[in-house]
């Protein structure tokens, strides 16, 4: 049995289709909230059982898992550990986890805490098997908390204000290629089993690019404007002075100028992982976008 959290989030749903597709005929136990809308759940044809309680009661997790001889944890990375524990204690063999490339940031406010989950993690490879997947930005439709909320700024604004020269590079994955990453891991468990992949995107993109590319897919011409490093720096000290409850801090925007370019040669070569390039992602997305804000307009007038 199949033990799945976090299912009905954003990656989880294309992964659900992915088992659809394949018709996955294992049987599969999927962790939701209690108030969670699962009519596509409940109409997917798979040998599919739902519990609904919360991942963070650990009694809740013990006992639904009971039978489990594989846990997917797709939720939060926070939680990761009392999965894990729950796992063990239910004599579970295998557990997957969806972890984030956050860990490798030189910031340490951004990859101490992931370090710390990992590390403990890992060193209960004595009692489970455990295979970490770590995405990077995760980008895809309107679901995604990220690339969804730069689209619509990009929308409604003329300039783009760029702290630096906006030259480092990002890798954003798409949901969808996450999802099927999921499906492959879990049936290549003779080869994923014990590993770790990076998965991120085709290929790097500089965020000035990245910029340009959702702009142009709006068919709009943005402005970018940009400002030196040490004057952002300066003006990000003087902003959380004023106020304590400023949204950018001093390492934030020197995390902007970090690169989140990753291999994933490792997870090519075991279970022939091919994603997505941003530009050719970014389309459904933006699409998406462009539909939402003209039915919302049609709503108004009706």
């Amino acid at each position: 049995m199949l033990y799945v959290t976090g299912i009905t989030g954003h990656t989880g749903m294309f992964f659900l289709n992915r088992l659809k597709q394949e018709g996955f005929s294992g049987k599969i136990r999927c962790l939701v909230r209690e108030k969670t809308d699962t009519h596509m759940l409940e109409n997917t044809g798979l040998n599919l059982e739902i519990v609904r309680g919360s991942i963070e009661d650990k009694q809740v997790l013990e006992s639904s898992m009971v039978g489990a001889e594989t846990v997917l944890h797709i939720s939060t990375i926070l939680l990761s550990n009392q999965v894990v524990e729950a796992a063990i204690k239910n004599r579970v063999k295998w557990a997957i986890l969806v972890h984030t490339t956050g860990r490798f940031s030189k910031y340490k406010s951004a990859s101490e805490e992931y370090i710390k989950i990992e590390e403990s993690i890992i060193g209960m490879r004595n009692q489970i098997g455990i295979t970490i997947l770590r995405p990077t930005m995760i980008y895809g439709t309107s679901r995604d908390r990220n690339m969804y909320k730069l689209v619509d700024f990009l929308a409604r604004h003329r300039f783009f204000p760029m702290f630096g020269e906006g030259e480092n590079l990002m890798q954003p994955i798409h949901a969808k290629d996450l999802g099927n990453a999921y499906y492959d891991v879990l049936i290549n468990k003779h080869i994923t089993y014990n590993k770790e992949y990076n998965l991120a995107g085709k290929a790097p993109i500089r965020y000035i690019d990245l910029i340009k590319c959702v702009s142009k897919n709006l068919g709009k011409n943005t402005i970018i404007v940009k400002f030196p490093l040490w004057f952002s720096i300066l003006a990000a000290k003087i902003y959380n002075k004023i106020t304590k409850k400023a949204i950018i801090s001093v390492e934030q925007v020197l995390r902007m100028q970090e690169d989140k370019s990753f291999s994933y040669e490792e997870a090519y070569k075991d279970f022939n992982f091919r994603p997505l390039s941003f530009e050719e992602g970014i389309i459904s997305e933006v699409k998406e976008y462009v539909e939402s804000r003209r039915n919302s307009r049609r709503g108004l007038k009706s």
